[in-house]
């Protein structure tokens, strides 16, 4: 079906067979952590997207403040409030998707938790099985 993740394979004493069901729990603990890799793919591109934004953003408040002072025009500068509209404006969108990325990265850390959690103890329970069998048929 697929190789046992070197994280579990270690925990495993030699000759324990896993359990469909076992094996299935496995299978999706991997699924989730590709889940995650992508998510952490996803959230470096929103954040690079951000930063590129911030940088147009404040490149072009520097010019226009510049062109101000060349014409003269020394009054006229955004005040703090007018510099968080323009930037809500502009980043509300990029927020908004990396806080629904980071809440579903939350969630998604305790479920890959939980599982490991899970996977580890039924490790266990083969393990401990397969030690009693071998034992008794000695």
């Amino acid at each position: 079906m697929h190789s046992l993740p070197q994280i579990f394979a270690r925990q495993l004493n030699p000759g324990v067979v896993l359990t469909q069901e076992l094996n299935m729990k496995i299978f999706k603990y991997e699924t989730l952590n590709r889940e995650q890799s992508e998510l952490d793919d996803e959230i470096d591109k929103i954040r690079k997207k951000q930063d590129n934004i911030e940088d147009n953003l404040a490149e072009a408040l520097a010019e226009e403040e510049f062109q101000r002072c060349q014409n003269g025009e020394l009054l006229g500068t955004p005040n703090e409030d007018e510099l968080l509209g323009i930037f809500k404006q502009h980043l509300s969108r990029v927020i908004d998707k990396l806080a629904s990325k980071y809440e579903r990265k939350i969630y998604l850390e305790m479920d890959l938790r939980k599982m490991k959690t899970a996977i580890e103890k039924d490790i266990l329970a083969a393990n401990e099985e397969t030690a009693a069998a071998n034992k008794d048929s000695v």
